[in-house]
């Protein structure tokens, strides 16, 4: 793949961009990595340059030598209006890597329960786990991700399912310490009405739920 074309798409230079697919560029060609145009223009976080590439015909599911797609390099590098705009442009939402994992896993990974949420609605199964056993519910506890575990626990996650070595998603939310209680409490299966928050299941944010009680 041309490096000017890379360094194009990675700058989101749109008037160059265009240029390059007036001259016939190929759609298909990719980088070392295995990586197309798209998966550039997706990791690097240029949605006009995703725009323009899809409609110029781009592979939505195209996949690099390590099974990563646009939206899986997308939800990786954090940048959810390009997740959003890949999900209605299509992009399947249970689409994993070599390793088992989903777009779901990686937003709850990475901690964006956004994602999460975007997933969730879209179809994404809360359940699946990666070649380890490992489920987005488990990466929402082991980084106490509250929002974004009791989005996946409202979409049916089992809490109770368990990784090869035989650990649950609480096992993940211990691992660098005391877990915060409505974490535990969630996953023990009280519901939101049951567990007070700070201010009686209210903050002083007004009508935000207590689960987003950290929140600003």
């Amino acid at each position: 793949m041309d490096a000017t074309l890379i360094e194009a798409v990675q700058r989101g230079s749109v008037q160059e961009l265009q240029g390059l697919l007036k001259g016939g560029i190929n759609l298909s060609d990719r980088d070392d990595e295995g990586n197309s145009l798209l998966m550039i223009a997706a990791a690097a976080g240029q949605l006009s340059a995703v725009k323009m590439l899809l409609d110029a015909g781009s592979e939505i599911e195209a996949r690099n030598r390590v099974g990563m797609n646009a939206l899986l390099l997308a939800t990786a590098m954090r940048h959810q209006e390009i997740a959003r705009f890949l999900v209605q442009r299509g992009a399947n939402v249970n689409a994993a890597d070599e390793e088992g994992h989903s777009p779901l896993m990686i937003a709850a990974r990475t901690g964006v329960a956004p994602n999460v949420e975007l997933f969730l609605k879209s179809g994404a199964n809360a359940n699946a786990a990666n070649r380890w056993g490992t489920t987005a519910l488990m990466q929402a506890c082991r980084s106490w991700n509250i929002s974004a575990a009791k989005a996946l626990l409202d979409a049916g996650a089992d809490p109770d399912a368990n990784d090869v070595l035989g650990k649950r998603a609480l096992s993940y939310a211990k691992e660098k310490g005391v877990p915060p209680p409505f974490l535990v409490r969630l996953l023990k299966g009280e519901s939101s009405n049951q567990i007070a928050g700070p201010t009686a299941g209210r903050t002083s944010g007004g009508d935000k739920p207590w689960w987003k009680f950290w929140e600003k």
